[in-house]
């Protein structure tokens, strides 16, 4: 699902909006905030895990942007679980490969199959023409400054804002 333009809208797992005077929010542990801007005012938040990279939900942001008028969109990637540390079905990891392409198939630290979600997000924003200008390129699984359910069973979440200055 994705929001537009409401300032108290419904549970999402992306928002946009071409309204100057709020921020956006997505709250992640181990999936990844990708935020979203343009020079022509659009913004987006996204919480991209696998089942919303699965359904298209950085597509469908980047669509919704660009009905609000944006023209060149770019990304930045926030700290989220990397394959080493994220074991992953090899029948849902299939899907995403034909979905995303080969590179979103990982290898855990112990040779497992893994789903490189880095990887995933890249596709998906290559896919919907939009750059990846900036990832923070941090394990939340690896790094004891975020948080991680994956690691330790963990509820608490990092929150990523988006805002237009």
């Amino acid at each position: 699902m994705v929001g537009t333009d409401a300032l108290d809208g419904p549970p999402a797992d992306a928002l946009v909006t071409a309204s100057g005077d709020c921020a956006l929010a997505v709250f992640t542990a181990d999936c990844a905030p990708v935020a979203l801007a343009s020079p022509e005012g659009p913004i987006g938040a996204v919480h991209a895990g696998w089942k919303g990279l699965q359904a298209g939900v950085v597509g469908a942001a980047v669509r919704a942007m660009r009905r609000l008028g944006a023209v060149q969109i770019s990304a930045a990637l926030g700290p989220c679980i990397h394959p080493e540390c994220y074991q992953f079905s090899p029948a849902d990891l299939a899907g995403l490969v034909d979905l995303l392409g080969g590179s979103v198939a990982g290898r855990t630290s112990r040779g497992d199959p893994a789903l490189d979600v880095p990887a995933a997000v890249r596709s998906a924003l290559g896919q919907a023409g939009v750059e990846l200008a900036y990832d923070m390129d941090v394990c939340t699984a690896c790094s004891q400054q975020h948080w991680s359910h994956r690691r330790s069973g963990d509820r608490s979440r990092q929150a990523m804002l988006v805002w237009r200055t």
